[in-house]
């Protein structure tokens, strides 16, 4: 008796509820726009390109010490086939992508430079970058005991830079490397 009582069950509730109406979401088709009253908002480019720059950002070590290269380094070749020259405003960082032009403010001086990552390290774990020695000299990195910096993405290989007004004038060296 209890197979027949069950399987008159699953008879009634497949009439009632057809297997292709259980699935809902085969048949949602979002609106092309969003009505309501709400206009539609097209962000600036600067602004989408901020936003992914942070999110990069977040993505990365960018606050803690900063190391640079010996003076034996000059010449040898980095990551990304260049020649290290220790008076370029050059810098090794171990995930940002080659060709990435960061501003490097140091928080003891409060100096800020520009610099385009060309080479892969440091590979002590107390350090989040290396400079060049000119980078370094530029911070006071030669002078003063601490070596704290916080970085910030200002271009990534590809982009456009950020405009002027998002990043601030033009700072050291480098800045004019990069048509800043």
């Amino acid at each position: 008796m209890k197979p027949l009582l069950i399987s008159s069950l699953i008879a009634a509730a497949s009439v009632v509820m057809p297997a292709a109406a259980a699935d809902c979401e085969s048949d949602y088709n979002p609106p092309a726009q969003v009505t309501g009253g709400f206009p539609l908002v097209e962000l600036d480019p600067a602004v989408r390109l901020l936003a992914r720059y942070t999110t990069v950002e977040s993505q990365n070590r960018l606050n803690g010490l900063a190391s640079y290269y010996s003076d034996s380094l000059d010449g040898t070749l980095t990551s990304n086939g260049e020649r290290y020259h220790k008076k370029k405003f050059t810098a090794a960082h171990l995930t940002l992508p080659l060709g990435t032009w960061v501003e490097v403010t140091s928080k003891a001086t409060g100096k800020r430079i520009r610099v385009r990552v060309n080479d892969r390290g440091p590979y002590v774990k107390k350090f989040c970058m290396d400079l060049s020695h000119a980078a370094a000299h530029a911070l006071g990195g030669g002078v003063i005991v601490n070596r704290k910096v916080s970085i910030r993405i200002l271009e990534l290989p590809g982009d456009d830079p950020l405009p002027r007004e998002l990043i601030g004038g033009a700072i050291g060296v480098a800045s004019e490397e990069a048509g800043w």
